[in-house]
């Protein structure tokens, strides 16, 4: 959706600017698997501050992008880790503030599906078993982050007195016809409850 300046919507010219040249593909890809449109925020905000990264020089480590994301923007995040965050970009040659205003939101990715690449993004469309497994999992990812995180304040407080911990998350899923249990990713599988099968 081109704006006054001719330069195109926030997510064509963030794209220009980071050498994101793929990454509509991508985005549509995601999009038809079934991925929500704040999960495609992140993965598109994530990919601006890898190459933001990759442009001053460093060697992106698997899972720092997503770390550094999450300590810049995450609601969970302490303003001090929010800080400490900030400052390692810096030392990296890279400017927050720039970085920060070329996030974009999820509205920002519905527009630019719907009117730029003219994909419809009405939650109406299949879920799939591969979405359904990815969003709960991501979900539970969160949780025993959250989870840790929590706990390792407690002890640094005071609170709590245990040697490092790790957390695991075990979800679970009852047929309240049968009693049966399953886990999620078994129960997806499968398909079915074994109550359901016809004899």
């Amino acid at each position: 959706m081109p704006d006054e300046s001719g330069g195109g919507c926030k997510v064509d010219r963030v794209s220009r600017k980071y050498g994101l040249d793929t990454i509509d593909e991508v985005l549509k890809d995601l999009q038809n698997e079934g991925t929500s449109l704040r999960d495609l925020e992140a993965q598109y905000n994530q990919r601006v501050l890898e190459s933001a990264l990759r442009e001053a020089g460093v060697d992106v480590l698997s899972g720092e992008v997503e770390n550094l994301y999450r300590l810049f923007i995450g609601d969970d995040v302490s303003a001090g880790m929010r800080v400490e965050a900030r400052s390692r970009l810096k030392q990296h040659g890279t400017d927050p503030e720039s970085i920060r205003n070329d996030f974009v939101s999820y509205q920002t990715i519905r527009t630019h599906l719907r009117e730029c690449l003219s994909v419809d993004t009405e939650r109406t469309s299949t879920v799939t078993t591969t979405g359904a497994k990815n969003t709960v999992f991501k979900l539970l990812s969160r949780t025993e982050s959250v989870t840790k995180r929590t706990i390792e304040r407690l002890r640094s407080n005071g609170y709590l007195h245990i040697g490092a911990v790790d957390v695991t998350l075990s979800l679970r899923i009852a047929c309240t016809d049968c009693g049966e249990e399953y886990t999620f990713s078994r129960l997806v599988e499968r398909g079915q409850c074994s109550c359901t099968v016809e004899k």
